[in-house]
This record gives structure tokens, sequence and C-alpha cells, in this order.
């Protein structure tokens, strides 16, 4: 399973607009041959900065299901079964039909019924280009040096157009949906294009960090970003948040610098318009907060208020402000001493030296188990890092923990410790899962890292081993 395709579960339809639909849910029928087990599951993430996820989950009967998914308007959801996740796009008024292997279920997924050519295009492209190591960065493509780099993603850009439009040929998509679809290509090119650099200096080790030739960059001048469309394509709202990270650091500021997020937010507020500055700006808002800058944040926050209008985002930033005057950046990470399946204890102090990234999570909660696979794929590719992957459950009833550890083969230290009501208010903990990432020293670096099914976590926890920055300031 890819990042990218995680990512596109992630999608934030931010400040779009809000039309009147006929219906508010979507309905997915379908057979499921040689399932990997009884249950299936819809995730689907509300439109907006803040998200709501709804789960509905349906029992399988002979292989069948039906699920009847909320839906406001147009957007993507996860359609989650055993270790199998297949990224949907739904709108009001959809009624698909499934038939798949639930071993298989991106390569054999078939859809039939409304909205059935926007979902056989996305399991059919995610099939050819995100399963495929040739098409991605890592692990081999971030190697090349930086003429062949861009030669590869050139190479990959024009295939994926080429599938495009030969699908379109075919099997006609709807207006919106084809430009979702260019703009993943498009921002896919350009994200892996601004982060190069970094990547490669993390990853390969064995050479000093490449320079830029003197016109790389001279691409984000061709790029439409103040397109409001792109903003309903998650790769357009990663690639937003990369952009205004490279606008501070080519303006001269460190990341660990105290007005590193202030430089980055007046940078974009200069250079964007309309809703993609609200998004660029809530987002940098959302982690200067989140990495415990409280008071410059507020006063961005102020800045803020005056260009942006929309109460439910703005009371969402208010809450995260005060949220993380209680455990921030650079404040030590509460300790604790806990049992492992095998009664073994053990405290997050045994770990100082290394890199943590915490989470606690539940077998009753559906995020949590949707996040699973995605964390075990984090594990394993950082696997030979000074990191460690502590995991505690939260479950009321051990057994059904145990049962999932071992039955799931979770990797990690894996930690129980019930509804303990001190280290819920200890973390702030009011919604699982929960993630946060403590440094070698065991302070918080942030309380809310980038969570396994985004793109970009593992770039974000190779950048802090590799640069020296795995240290809250």
């Amino acid at each position: 399973m890819k990042q990218t395709l995680a990512n596109l579960f992630l999608l934030l339809f931010f400040l779009a607009g809000s039309p009147v639909w006929a219906q508010s849910t979507a309905i997915i029928t379908g057979k499921i041959s040689k399932p990997l087990s009884e249950e299936i599951t819809a995730v689907n993430c509300a439109p907006g900065l803040v998200t709501t996820e709804t789960e509905i989950v349906a029992t399988l009967k002979g292989g069948q299901f039906r699920l009847e998914v909320p839906v406001s308007k147009p957007g993507l959801a996860e359609l989650v079964h055993g270790t199998e996740v297949l990224t949907l796009y739904v709108e009001p008024g959809f009624e698909l039909h499934l038939t798949a292997n639930g071993d298989k279920l991106l390569k054999t997924a078939k859809f039939e019924g409304a909205g059935a050519s926007e979902n056989n295009y996305l399991a059919q492209y995610a099939y050819a280009f995100e399963e495929l190591e040739q098409y991605q960065v890592l692990p081999d493509n971030i190697k090349l040096r930086e003429k062949a780099f861009l030669s590869f993603l050139e190479s990959r850009k024009q295939e994926q157009l080429k599938f495009l439009e030969k699908f379109i040929a075919k099997t006609p998509l709807s207006l919106s949906f084809h430009k979702l679809a260019q703009a993943e290509i498009d921002f896919g090119y350009a994200n892996d294009r601004i982060m190069y650099f970094d990547l490669r200096e993390q990853t390969v080790r064995s050479e000093n960090r490449l320079t830029p030739s003197p016109a790389y960059y001279d691409y984000l001048q061709t790029l439409n970003l103040q397109e409001e469309a792109n903003i309903h394509s998650p790769t357009f709202t990663g690639f937003i948040s990369n952009y205004t990270r490279h606008l501070a650091i080519a303006a001269g500021k460190a990341e660990t610098s105290p007005d590193f997020y202030s430089t980055s937010y007046h940078l974009a507020r200069q250079k964007l318009t309309g809703p993609v500055q609200s998004l660029a700006l809530s987002q940098i808002l959302k982690q200067s907060f989140l990495k415990g800058y409280a008071k410059q944040s507020a006063d961005l926050l102020t800045d803020f208020q005056t260009l942006n209008q929309d109460q439910e985002l703005l009371a969402y930033l208010q809450e995260l402000s005060q949220q993380n005057r209680q455990l921030t950046a650079g404040t030590p990470a509460p300790d604790f001493k806990l049992q492992t399946a095998t009664g073994e204890e053990v405290a997050l102090s045994d770990f100082k030296g290394k890199l943590v990234y915490l989470s606690f999570w539940s077998t009753s909660c559906g995020m949590c188990i949707n996040d699973m696979p995605y964390l075990q794929e984090l594990h394993n590719k950082l696997d030979s890092e000074n990191l460690v992957f502590i995991s505690v459950g939260m479950d009321e009833d051990e057994t059904a923990w145990r049962n999932m550890i071992t039955n799931r083969r979770l990797p990690g230290v894996q930690l129980y410790k019930g509804l303990s009501p001190d280290l819920l208010s200890e973390y702030a903990i009011k919604d699982l899962p929960a993630y946060f990432l403590v440094d070698e020293a065991g302070n918080v670096l942030t309380t809310k890292p980038k969570r396994p099914t985004n793109r970009d976590a593992e770039t974000e926890l190779l950048r802090l081993l590799h640069k020296g920055q795995a240290s809250a300031k």
C-alpha cells in the first residue's frame, strides 16, 4: 500500500462551495470473494479543514454488503476490509456496486452504477502508478542526480497524463473529477520536485547534500496556485504545505527558528489569494500551534481573523490554541510505565536517546484500525533508524487488545493501559487515535505529528532524524 493512496483519503475540500444536493447519502453495495474478515467499513471525511470522520460498518453476509454513507458534497472516502484499503470518490445520490477479491482489493476492484467511471479510474490509476516501485520516489529514484531525477519525474507525469487521456477517451468522467485527477498529476510532480533535495539528503547518506541548479525552482512560477478547483486535490493541499515551508527556507529561515512559521505565514499571505490563501495560512497556523509557539501563533490568528470569516474554522483554531498550551513543544513528555503482552514493564523514559513516535489507540476505534497498515508500513521502512514506535492500547477489554496485536502482528513496542484517566489527562487526549513525537531528551516535539496515513509522515521523520532537529525548540 502506498502513501499516495493514503493521502487521497485525507482530501480536504477547503472552503468549497455548498451546492444543494438532492440526496445526502451514497449507497455502496458489493460482493467480496475470498474475504479477509466479516466486516467492511466505509470511512468518510467531511469537507473542510475541520474534518469530521464518519465510519459506517457493514457485516458481510455470503460475501455481500450494503453501506449507506452520509455525503454532503463530492469528496473522497475509503473502503477498508482487513488490511486492504480502497479509495472511493462519492457524491450524494451515488449508487455504486463493487465486486472484488478481499485479498487483492485494489487489483480486482470493479464498479458499476452511478459513479462507476470515476471509481474505476481511481482503482486502475492507483494500481498502475502507486503499487509499482518504478513510479515511486522511494526507495530507488531518490538516489538519482538532479538531471536524471527530473527526467524520471517528467517521464512519470507524461505516462500519467496519457493514462488519464486514454481512460477519458473510452469512459467520460465528470468535469469536477477530471480537474481533481489533473491536479493530482500536476502537483504530484510539483511536490516530489520541491522535496527532492531534502529527501535525498535524508536517505542517501553516503553523499553530501546536492546544490540545486540555478533554474531548478523556476517551475514554481509556472504553477497555477490560485486555481480554486485545486483545493479538491489532497496532493495539492500537501504541496501547499511544502511550498510555504520552501518560501520561509528560501528567505533564510531554518525550521528551528522561532520566527519560521511567522515568516512562512506572511510570505504566503503576500503570494496567495482567496481560498488557497486561507488554506495555506490555516495550515501554517495549525503547525505553529502544534509546535508550541503559543504567543506568535496567537498574533497570527488575530491577523487571520481579519481575512477569514469561517466561524467553524476560527473556533477550531482557537480550541487548538488552548489545547496546545497544556502540553507544548519543549516540555517533558509525561513518563509512564506500562506492561507489554508478556507482562514486561516498559517506561517511556527507557527510550531516551531515540526519537519516539507515540500513539494511543483502541480496538473499538475504527480510525485506529484504519491507520494500522500505514503505521506498519512506516515502521518497516524506518526500522533501521534511531526511532522507536510505541503504541499504547487504551481498551477496557484487555483480551481484545491482546488478540488484535497478536492476530495483526503489530510491530513496535505494544503496551496496555486501559482507559486510564491519568494518562488521558496528562496527554490531553480527547479522541483516538492520538499521536505524539518525543525527542531524544524525552521532550515533546509536537502533539500532532503527521499521521501514518499522511504521505509526508516518512519525510517528516527522516528530516528530524538526519538534520539534527529531533530536539524540541
